[in-house]
């Protein structure tokens, strides 16, 4: 995933290399996708942990809607429903 200026935005070196063998598998089959990771999960939720982040990613491809594709709010709506954030009460 990059952010709007087509910067990387996931940090695992390891996801780099996955995300430029996918897209050039894909551009031999003239298809596109778009990739999230974990890191993207967890810049709008901070409190999920990485198995968390990536049920989030796991649900939101489970329940695609191509009408409204997948976005920041998206990430937001999908990891608020499965795991909110922790108040100050449920932090005490």
């Amino acid at each position: 995933m990059t952010d709007t200026n087509d910067n990387p935005t996931c940090t695992d070196p390891e996801s780099f290399d996955v995300n430029r063998h996918v897209r050039e598998l894909l551009a031999k089959h003239h298809s596109i996708a778009t990739i999230w990771c974990t890191d993207d999960v967890r810049g709008v939720r901070p409190h999920l942990t990485e198995e968390q982040a990536w049920e989030v990613l796991q649900e939101v491809d489970d329940h695609h809607d191509a009408e409204w594709g997948t976005n920041w709010t998206t990430l937001e709506t999908v990891a608020d429903d499965l795991y909110p954030e922790p108040t100050d009460e449920q932090e005490a």
